[in-house]
């Protein structure tokens, strides 16, 4: 079910909706080829207000979390505390890039899934919010195969796209986007190392703490951001009786469903 539907969806007196488990992020990739300046990516992470986007725009409908971890699987850590939004802390940033030589009339296009129709008005909206704090954000809304070419091509500045990463064992995923060939463009060698050991270790609190690891890494590198984490809804006929949707699951007792008569 889109996001945009959401309401009209919940509105219907035939059905009945069910919230499903946060474990889609809505990822903005940065090609740190381009935004080579550390300061500057950090203060797009700054100056991102993820809450309000979530509260406001999503009426709540998901979560905030660092990097590519939802609470839905088992390797998240509860301990990590989210980047607050913090413009203050974003100019100061940038103030201090600029010192340096970055040039803040620098264009940065920031390419979004025109198909994705609530990520398009929500990327407008973070494009306004850092234009406040002196960045120079062009939105380009492209349909996904253009997205996914600019993202193989690295011809973007900033990338967002839904991103589902198994909760199982992310480290595929995780692995390649955070590498020089990856759509990051991003190389950190204790980011390796500490992906590695994800792959080595058998207890769970020692994978824990080595995606810990990782996901510090991004907070202060920022080669990613995760604006949010999708909680999308199911929805149930209510004549279908001991069928509940949600991201996993949803069939395993399916030889118990009923069809109810009128």
């Amino acid at each position: 079910i889109l996001q945009e539907d959401y309401e009209s969806v919940r509105a219907l007196d035939n059905i009945t909706v069910y919230d499903g488990t946060p474990i889609t992020h809505q990822s903005i990739f940065i090609n740190t080829e381009r935004i080579t300046d550390v300061r500057v990516r950090q203060a797009i992470l700054y100056g991102i207000d993820r809450k309000t986007i979530l509260n406001d725009l999503l009426k709540g409908q998901g979560e905030v979390v660092e990097g590519f971890l939802a609470s839905a699987g088992p390797f998240y850590d509860e301990s990590v505390t989210p980047v607050e939004y913090n413009p203050e802390k974003a100019a100061q940033l940038l103030s201090e890039a600029e010192a340096d030589g970055w040039d803040k009339s620098t264009e940065l296009v920031f390419c979004v899934n025109s198909g994705d129709t609530t990520f398009a008005q929500i990327a407008s909206f973070i494009a306004a919010k850092l234009g406040e704090l002196g960045f120079n954000i062009k939105v380009n809304t492209i349909d996904i195969a253009s997205l996914l070419s600019a993202a193989g091509s690295g011809d973007f500045d900033m990338l967002a796209v839904q991103y589902t990463y198994a909760p199982v064992d992310p480290y595929t995923d995780i692995s390649w986007l955070l590498s020089e060939g990856g759509w990051t463009r991003y190389k950190n060698e204790e980011v390796a190392k500490a992906l590695d050991m994800t792959q080595k270790a058998s207890d769970t609190n020692e994978i824990i703490k080595e995606y810990r690891i990782v996901t510090d890494y991004v907070q202060h590198e920022v080669p990613m951001i995760s604006a949010y984490v999708i909680s999308a809804i199911g929805a149930v006929s209510n004549r279908l009786k001991n069928a509940v949707p949600d991201v996993y699951g949803t069939f395993i007792n399916v030889h118990e469903w009923e069809i109810a008569n009128n």
